[in-house]
């Protein structure tokens, strides 16, 4: 599931999803420089009221959340939203 997908699965900002990973709150898998959801970790995730209860293999994460790749290049977002400066 993409960003944008799970924005829309969760009835939230896809700004709000892109905040979560950046802080690593939501469960996530980064495939090279693009990042992806597991429908069955964000359910059991929900369930088990937004914490993560199992490691997750995503410490490469970097600076490149808001990559080319998903065509999103920092689109409107400020300083608070990427937790850098403007």
């Amino acid at each position: 599931m993409t960003i944008e997908e799970l924005a829309t699965y969760l009835k939230l900002a896809e700004q709000t999803i892109r905040r979560w990973v950046l802080n690593r709150v939501i469960p996530f898998h980064k495939i090279h420089k693009v990042i992806r959801f597991r429908v069955s970790e964000i359910e059991e995730w929900v369930d088990g009221g937004g914490v993560i209860t199992t490691a997750t293999e995503n410490d490469g994460i970097e600076g490149d959340l808001f990559g080319e790749d998903e065509g999103l290049e920092n689109e409107g977002l400020g300083a608070a939203e990427t937790g850098g400066e403007l």
